[in-house]
């Protein structure tokens, strides 16, 4: 039976509907899965941890190379269907369970990063705070091969000056390389989802591309400059909770050479470094 069919055998036996508060949509076309796995650059080395297996059909595929699959499913159908496929893969192991209530930290930390790959076709609905629990030990990853919606991917992707750059776009470029591997049309998927998806590749940087004194300022004052993304850039920080003295940030912005009347969405990883590190100078020599 080709994939579509093993879907719908599966819906039919079990007298179930693919899930739509779990988002779910299985990907079921050999292609593109084998373009998911090349996109990983998988080696016979590498630990895969698989956010979402479903009914085990990428599983499969990254299971013929990865030296060990850790697969975690939410659905506690689709997980006895999956004990049942890999009941005689020992290289494959299987957690029920919500990833974002998972600890990491701990399934994370038996291989090396370099060898250690997330590959996920993440539910839309939980692709941002699943991205960002991912950034968090970005230390213990070497690359996450993403599923998503092709609008999310592309915010990830793009440049300073353009509607869709965002909190996000710079937040995943402080952490890792980003690029759209390729794209998955709706009919690729049962069911088809109502948007396009992509394959985003993430490598994980050794070192973040710009230095910034205090982490914390530094992600506050990116997400306060796009929070209001209408308003002129010295207008947004100090509405959204960017503890400052109006005057302070004046300051600020002079010792830069930053126009306050710029909006948050021009200017680059680098200005907002350089912002959130004269930030932190102000405030620190208004404490003492």
């Amino acid at each position: 039976m080709t994939l579509y069919q093993q879907t719908r055998e599966f819906l039919k036996r079990t007298g179930r509907n693919a899930n739509p508060k779990l988002g779910q949509h299985f990907l079921t076309d050999p292609h593109a899965l084998q373009g998911i796995v090349f996109g990983a650059k998988l080696t016979d080395a590498d630990f895969v941890l698989e956010i979402g297996a479903g009914l085990g059909f990428l599983t499969s595929v990254l299971a013929a190379t990865a030296k060990k699959v850790l697969a975690v499913e939410i659905d506690e159908f689709l997980y006895a269907e999956l004990q049942l496929k890999f009941s005689q893969a020992p290289h494959v192991s299987l957690i029920q369970g919500d990833i974002l209530k998972l600890d990491l930290s701990t399934l994370l930390s038996s291989f090396p990063p370099q060898n250690t790959k997330i590959v996920a076709n993440l539910p839309y609905y939980i692709t941002t705070p699943v991205l960002w629990e991912l950034l968090k030990h970005h230390r213990k990853i070497g690359a996450c091969i993403l599923t998503m919606q092709t609008e999310v991917a592309e915010r990830i992707i793009s440049p300073p000056g353009t509607k869709r750059y965002g909190a996000l776009s710079i937040g995943v470029s402080y952490y890792a390389e980003a690029e759209i591997a390729h794209r998955i049309p709706p009919d690729r998927f049962y069911p088809s989802p109502q948007v396009d998806s992509s394959v985003l590749v993430l490598q994980m940087r050794d070192a973040p591309p710009v230095t910034v004194d205090n982490e914390a300022l530094f992600f506050r004052t990116v997400r306060a400059a796009f929070q209001s993304r209408r308003k002129m850039l010295r207008n947004a920080l100090l509405k959204n909770g960017v503890s400052i003295s109006a005057d302070a940030l004046t300051t600020v912005f002079e010792q830069l050479g930053i126009d306050p009347q710029r909006r948050g969405e021009t200017l680059d990883i680098a200005e907002f470094a350089a912002l959130a590190n004269g930030l932190h100078r102000e405030l620190n020599t208004s404490a003492n």
